[in-house]
């Protein structure tokens, strides 16, 4: 059984990014691959077994809610991801990590003015789209041991295909089970993602 932890769902989906989690469980079950998301709300929560880790994105509000919770999980989170466990994080969830010191990322300022904007960067030979809601400069994408952490909304996954295979990739190498190829919606999923990206394409270069 594949197990996705969500932390704090009910106060970390500000844009619909636990979105990301349903996209992977639909993925992963139209593979017959058993899956289910599991609800983080404490350190306890944490020590069980997970294949991939979510945090999502906050009002501010939101993480003062649960910010004193969050920073008792942070040393369990760094091991974790030392450990290779693979992750996703979004916007606020990727700051939150940063700022905790379990990812990497230097020097973390705030910017003159919030961008808001859709956004489209390259990703080695693909593209990633997302809305882009920020205003401080952390790296649109960042990739650090198995856990990929990113400043883009949408949710993620929904629309970047290349990004969602890598994800799936980690899970499955993770939990040591084989991903067989999506066949069956596989078109029909295809046509949607290419009517969003012409969509957003368009706003991104407006």
């Amino acid at each position: 059984m594949i197990r996705l932890a969500a932390l704090f769902p009910e106060h970390l989906n500000l844009n619909g990014d636990q979105g990301n989690l349903e996209v992977l469980s639909k993925q992963l079950k139209w593979r017959g691959v058993p899956c289910e998301i599991v609800s983080v709300r404490t350190l306890a929560d944490l020590e069980q077994r997970f294949d991939l880790i979510f945090i999502g994105h906050g009002s501010i509000a939101a993480w003062s809610a649960i910010e004193g919770e969050f920073q008792s999980m942070a040393p369990k989170l760094a091991e974790l991801i030392r450990a290779g466990v693979p992750g996703l994080s979004i916007s606020t969830g990727f700051e939150e990590l940063v700022e905790s010191r379990v990812l990497a990322v230097p020097n973390i300022e705030p910017l003159n003015e919030r961008l808001s904007k859709f956004e489209i960067i390259e990703d080695g030979a693909s593209e990633v789209l997302g809305y882009l809601n920020t205003d401080v400069n952390l790296p649109v994408l960042h990739r650090e041991q198995n856990w990929i952490a990113s400043m883009l909304h949408g949710p993620l996954l929904a629309k970047n295909p290349a990004l969602l295979s890598e994800v799936l990739g980690k899970i499955a190498a993770h939990a040591g089970v084989g991903l067989p190829e999506l066949k069956e919606k596989a078109g029909q999923l295809a046509d949607l993602i290419k009517d969003v990206w012409e969509l957003e394409r368009e706003l991104a270069s407006e």
